[in-house]
């Protein structure tokens, strides 16, 4: 498991049993209190889903890091060396051919 996966799965544990502790035995709290509960659920969401992609991430980077490499090593290569252009060629027609 990541650190993300430990921390939503901490706060999870922590939401619930607090909520559930706030909610069921209704001590003299403000009603704000109430939110608790929900927020470890959502917590619980998170958790399910960075737990389950945490390894389509791990082979996603894997996989990019191969590329990465692939381009490095074609980039290095040496450039085949080509003969340098000759000279340009320049015509010059006669002006007195297009009536100037």
């Amino acid at each position: 498991m990541t650190t993300l996966s430990k921390t939503l799965l901490s706060v999870t544990v922590t939401g619930l049993v607090a909520g559930s502790i706030i909610d069921f035995s209704r001590p003299n709290l403000n009603p704000s209190w109430d939110v608790v509960l929900p927020f470890g659920a959502i917590a619980f969401g998170l958790f399910m889903i960075s737990f389950m992609l945490e390894k389509e991430v791990a082979k996603f980077n894997e996989d990019e890091a191969k590329e990465l490499q692939l381009i490095k090593d074609r980039c290095s290569a040496p450039a085949i060396s080509q003969q340098p252009a000759g000279q340009p060629l320049i015509l010059q027609l006669p002006a007195e051919k297009f009536g100037h």
